[in-house]
């Protein structure tokens, strides 16, 4: 036969206190080491994406004023190629209109030919 197998509660304590774990102090001090590493890695991943956003900025306003300043000093130099070229471009648009606006000495498509002697 079996027995009915109850067992009694004792209360660990009768007062009711809370006892802090021996190594307590320790836990706490690797957990606040722990948070300080962590704040220590946060604080310098924001100078770093600080320093980078500084330097890409200054980068790309340095690079506009140098790519500014290029290119006025190569449009400076190439000035006089540049007014030939319009000087001449401006000539042969001229010439062209000047022998557009001619008479055309081919006969049109409606036009005979005149026989010609031989």
């Amino acid at each position: 036969m079996r027995s009915k197998g109850t067992r009694t509660i004792k209360p660990v304590d009768e007062d009711h206190q809370i006892h802090d774990h021996p190594a307590r102090a320790n836990l706490e001090a690797l957990m606040d080491q722990k948070l300080f590493h962590q704040r220590i890695k946060s604080e310098r991943a924001s100078a770093y994406w600080f320093a980078a956003s500084l330097w890409g900025v200054t980068g790309l306003i340095l690079g506009a004023f140098i790519g500014v300043y290029i290119t006025l000093a190569v449009q400076q130099g190439s000035a006089d190629v540049w007014r030939d070229n319009f000087i001449a471009g401006a000539a042969a648009d001229a010439a062209q209109d000047s022998v557009n606006r001619r008479p055309s000495l081919l006969p049109g498509p409606d036009e005979q030919p005149a026989p010609q002697s031989p």
